[in-house]
């Protein structure tokens, strides 16, 4: 064929390749217009850990395997942040001899994701979402028994609303009373917190007061005497900012006690310096546990106990001290939690769960209804279990994931974050809190933001945000694989 008659043919076919092009792009303009029964999505290939070939994830409608980019956004993100994801699958046993200590799990490596997009998620392939280590936890058991406990607390209507969730993790279907008292309020107000509680399966008293608050943190005392019934053993003061972690192991350790006799449990500030002002007593934050007996000895010098003018835990302590020989029993487990802003040492030490905190949401800020979640998949001790990831990074479940600025081999003593003075380290906190090392200045410790329960399945997000570049977002997903 000749060069010419080439050239011609081509010349014959340029206008309709042309309006071929044209029809298409108005077709391919006009599809994108049309609007779709399905909601936009986007799959992306993450770095897999096997490193084999991704194949595209097609079951998107019932698939669990997916980066739930609205949970990211929720924390103020909305361009680029760097993610890495880590999934733990749980086996539950009746044969349960403990949580290991170390966790094979590799230290995060991080991969830049964008949430500037219109999808509310990233579809993975399923073979991301394979689970990376596999940890050995009891089996769940039912709610504590606490119907043997009334607690009382002094506070506002505005604070007892905010305070029911937290309550509700160690109060909920376990029987125990709650008695708050607050100021006089209307009764729609009233009636609306009652309803929470009830959805929340609290058992809550609300008694309105026109005393000072302090007057109405004693008067809890004869408020608890007069609400006890024949199975009550323990009377609780506590303040609205009282959590405890397990209701379980707080019932368990009350249970060591022989509560036919007079009692006074608690934990004093853990702040020496503090303790020496306001005298070794139990502090409110941490709870007061009184014994019935020695509820009745209280409560026949009531009037003499309630003419003392000074904080509410010191009036208690002074009645007590001054009109029967019962002294202060220290219980370790719990905790006033006396220090605030950098906490982080106290959470990250790795010692057992608390029986209970205190502060968490004035003198620093902690989701305790976030950190509870876990208990519902791994069992109460697993929150706040620390486990090592290598010489420099661990994991604190329902806290934080720590990377040390050196390899910290230091398993015992707490760091020291609040209050980086000698004096705190060798004598502020030390007959509380020791033994305690120095605080690394330079540890990245990633805070958990934020953890959703779906049925058997717990997605927690951990946060770092570094001084400069974006941030970087730990996702940790549970999945219960009972057999």
């Amino acid at each position: 064929m000749s060069s010419l008659f080439v050239r011609r043919s081509r010349q014959r076919l340029k206008p309709v390749i042309a309006a071929a092009v044209i029809l298409a792009t108005i077709t391919v303009f006009l599809l994108s217009r049309t609007p779709s029964s399905h909601p936009h999505v986007d799959t992306v290939t993450l770095p897999s850990p096997l490193g084999t070939d991704i194949v595209a994830n097609d079951d998107r409608n019932s698939s669990t395997c997916y980066v739930d980019l609205d949970l990211l956004r929720s924390h103020g993100y909305n361009s680029s942040v760097e993610y890495r994801r880590w999934e733990i699958a749980v086996r539950r046993s009746k044969i349960h001899h403990g949580v290991s200590d170390t966790l094979n799990i590799p230290v995060p490596k991080f991969e830049t994701l964008d949430l500037d997009r219109d999808s509310d998620r990233i579809y993975l392939p399923e073979t991301q979402c394979v689970p990376t280590t596999t940890i050995e936890a009891p089996a769940p058991k039912a709610r504590a028994d606490a119907s043997h406990m009334v607690f009382g607390v002094s506070t506002s209507l505005e604070r007892l609303s905010d305070s029911l969730g937290p309550f509700a993790h160690w109060a909920g279907g376990t029987g125990a009373r709650i008695f708050a008292m607050v100021d006089v309020v209307r009764k729609s107000e009233k009636m609306k917190v009652l309803n929470q509680a009830q959805e929340l399966d609290i058992k809550l008293t609300i008694i309105e007061s026109k005393e000072e608050w302090l007057d109405r943190y004693f008067r809890l005392t004869k408020v608890l005497w007069e609400n006890r019934d024949a199975h009550t053993q323990w009377a609780v003061i506590i303040d609205d900012d009282t959590f405890f972690p397990s209701m379980s192991n707080l019932v368990e350790r009350l249970a060591t006690y022989d509560a036919t006799k007079p009692y006074y449990i608690g934990a004093p500030t853990e702040n020496w310096g503090q303790m020496n002002i306001f005298s070794f007593m139990a502090y409110g934050g941490a709870g007061i546990f009184l014994s019935i007996p020695l509820l009745e000895q209280m409560n026949e010098v009531y009037d003499v106990c309630y003419s003392f003018k000074d904080h509410g835990d010191k009036r208690i302590s002074q009645c007590i001290y001054q009109h029967t020989t019962t002294k202060l029993t220290w219980e370790r487990g719990l905790f006033q939690v006396d220090f605030g802003g950098d906490v982080t040492g106290f959470f990250e030490s790795g010692r057992p769960l608390p029986l209970s905190i205190h502060h968490w949401k004035s003198w620093y800020d902690v989701d305790v209804v976030a950190l509870g979640k876990a208990a519902a998949i791994c069992g109460d001790d697993c929150q706040l279990h620390r486990w090592r990831i290598s010489d420099r990074w661990y994991f604190i479940n329902g806290f934080s994931l720590v990377q040390y600025s050196s390899p910290m081999n230091d398993l015992i003593g707490m760091e020291q974050t609040w209050d980086p003075s000698d004096w705190a380290r060798e004598q502020g906190f030390a007959f509380s809190l020791g033994p305690l090392r120095p605080k690394d200045d330079k540890k990245v410790s990633f805070r958990m933001k934020s953890a959703v329960l779906e049925g058997q399945r717990l997605r927690q997000v951990y946060i770092h945000e570094p001084d400069s570049g974006s941030p970087r977002i730990l996702e940790v997903v549970w999945s219960v694989t009972d057999v």
